[in-house]
């Protein structure tokens, strides 16, 4: 029975995996990907807009509230933070034993560097046995986080990019500008985005580590 429960677990984790990803890569190849999931989403989003009444950088912040708030729980809930403690303590026993091991150099001690180089090649060994389930720990969140901020993304990077020409902000420093402009490698939309997610994140998941 068990078995069976992490069979179809395993399924369905893989399943969001590929799509996550799927995604991920679909708006980088074909850009009618992303067009059309900002033109099916507008028709749901685009009548929220009054409700803010009618201010692009409110509406921005809320979503930008949002993806920060479920990118964290989404982390915190689906890595295994056992493994992850694991990997840190295999990180610090070598970093241990690197030390160990230049100090025996400089006292000229082969036995003990011996010793150490064969208890380090165990370390690294038992290691790569879980290294594979390391790197799917890291990627299951964002595959699972890309499900719902891309669609997201790409209904704002649609909405503005039809409606940027008559969107204006104020930004310390600059002055107001259009949030279609860039500052360096961004529009302005989308640093505003990232102004407003990153520390939402961060608090959450401060929040969330208190509490594991």
């Amino acid at each position: 029975m068990q078995a069976s429960k992490n069979a179809i677990k395993e399924s369905v984790e893989r399943f969001f995996l590929v799509l996550g990803f799927s995604l991920l890569f679909g708006i980088m190849i074909f850009p009618e990907l992303r067009n059309g999931m900002g033109v099916a989403l507008d028709a749901v989003f685009s009548p929220l807009i009054p409700l803010f009444g009618g201010n692009v950088l409110l509406v921005i912040f809320v979503l930008a509230l949002l993806t920060g708030v479920y990118s964290a729980l989404i982390q915190h809930y689906t890595i295994d933070w056992t493994l992850m403690e694991k990997a840190k303590e295999f990180q610090k026993r070598l970093r241990e034993l690197q030390k160990e091991y230049l100090e025996a150099k400089r006292e000229n001690n082969k036995f003990k560097m011996k010793k150490i180089e064969k208890e380090r090649l165990e370390l690294m060994k038992e290691q790569t046995q879980f290294s594979g389930e390391m790197l799917r720990q890291q990627m299951k969140p964002m595959a699972y986080i890309s499900i719902i901020t891309i669609p997201l993304f790409m209904w704002l990077y649609y909405f503005v990019s039809q409606n940027g020409e008559i969107m204006q902000a104020v930004f310390p420093l600059v002055g107001e500008t259009d949030l279609t402009d860039w500052w360096f490698i961004f529009p302005y939309w989308v640093l505003w985005y990232i102004i407003c997610s990153i520390p939402i994140g961060q608090l959450v998941r401060k929040f969330l580590e208190l509490r594991r």
